[in-house]
């Protein structure tokens, strides 16, 4: 930073910013031009500390296509995740990079649920996104976008507890399973129902496994041990593992049963006309909560029942962890205060729930004669 005079009241201010060398004339006296170095230096440390570089002209825009081609694609979210960025890129696409500080993304995100009429949760889910992409604007493509630090580090997010503890209890479970057989078939027919009678296995897969939705959707035939009793599941484990639930000798029969599609290697392989499987898999499984008269429970509640119910048994809290492909115990400590002292074996648990579902042919049956 210096001061040069240039003739009779005429001074250059020269100093470096952004790794260049800037400069500007002053016309009076030499406090006037002491005035403006001041100023200048200000401005050069206040950006310093933003750790902005104003020159650098990166559009919102342009990062999201970045980040969807390089990581949202190759994530099994990705479906979902689209549409987060789509809306990112409908309030900020317009911005450049460098004017994205905490107080635009706290806008941005309190108008998810102010605006958008988004729950906690799901305002969470969009948060997240932009908190990923804007660390990656910050870290690898920081040259590029003109950033040094991620500015949703800044905002406070209210993260709700969504450590719910719904999950179906004997008469439930029953009602559920009644419901599932019948809507199997068409009304006043024996004819199948090919939605509900798909939607029927993918619940008991859920429920007697405690399987994640998009893990029921990728399953392949070849993921069941029919010899093993067991179904392999494919998840984004570290180091690519695979980990293994039960396939009790009832969801076995159920499995071998199932039609499987000419050409098609998934058990669930995507309809052209569907927009997304958990839409209308949701969208199906609300007729058959309302049908079973169920409240208050959504579809990863059964797997939240599986759980619940294998510890009711007496399962083994780290070997829950393993069927679940839990990478953290903690995650799995919330169905502790459900276990007994005793162990029990997996199968046993998953065979119990469907004993008592089978009742329901059996006290239909009863009452038909």
């Amino acid at each position: 930073m210096s001061i040069h005079n240039a003739r009779d009241g005429v001074w250059i201010v020269r100093w470096r910013e952004g790794g260049r060398n800037r400069s500007v004339r002053v016309h009076g006296s030499h406090e006037l031009a002491k005035k403006i170095q001041r100023k200048k230096m200000s401005a050069r440390d206040e950006n310093r500390h933003l750790d902005i570089k104003r020159e650098v002209n990166f559009r919102m825009g342009t990062l999201i296509d970045r980040y969807r081609d390089e990581y949202a694609v190759k994530k099994k979210s990705y479906s979902r995740e689209r549409s987060v960025l789509e809306g990112i890129r409908e309030e900020l696409g317009h911005l450049f990079v460098r004017e994205v500080d905490g107080a635009t993304v706290h806008g941005w995100y309190r108008g998810l649920t102010d605006e958008k009429d988004l729950s906690a949760g799901t305002a969470v889910r969009h948060f997240n996104v932009m908190h990923h992409m804007m660390e990656k604007a910050s870290t690898i493509w920081s040259n590029e976008t003109g950033i040094d630090r991620n500015p949703a580090d800044q905002i406070e997010v209210y993260r709700p507890d969504d450590q719910r503890e719904r999950y179906l209890s004997s008469e439930e479970l029953k009602s559920l399973k009644a419901a599932l057989d019948q809507k199997m078939y068409r009304a006043s027919t024996r004819e199948i129902n090919r939605t509900f009678y798909r939607l029927r296995t993918i619940v008991l897969i859920a429920l007697t496994t405690g399987m994640r939705m998009a893990e029921i959707f990728g399953l392949t035939w070849s993921d069941l041990r029919y010899g093993e009793g067991v179904i392999a599941v494919r998840s984004k484990l570290k180091g690519g593992k695979i980990r293994y639930v039960p396939m009790t000798p009832e969801l076995a029969a159920e499995l071998r049963k199932y039609p499987a599609e000419i050409g098609q290697e998934r058990l669930f392989p995507p309809k052209r006309d569907a927009k997304g499987e958990r839409q209308r898999v949701e969208g199906s499984f609300e007729t058959i909560l309302e049908l079973a008269g169920i409240q208050h429970f959504r579809f990863h509640d059964l797997r939240h029942t599986f759980a619940s119910w294998y510890m009711m048994n007496g399962g083994d809290l780290y070997e829950l962890a393993k069927i679940l492909g839990h990478s953290n115990i903690r995650m799995t400590e919330r169905y502790a205060k459900l276990g007994k002292t005793h162990i029990a074996r997996t199968g046993d648990t998953a065979r119990g729930m469907w004993k008592l579902m089978e009742k329901v042919n059996g006290e239909r049956a009863a009452s038909a004669v």
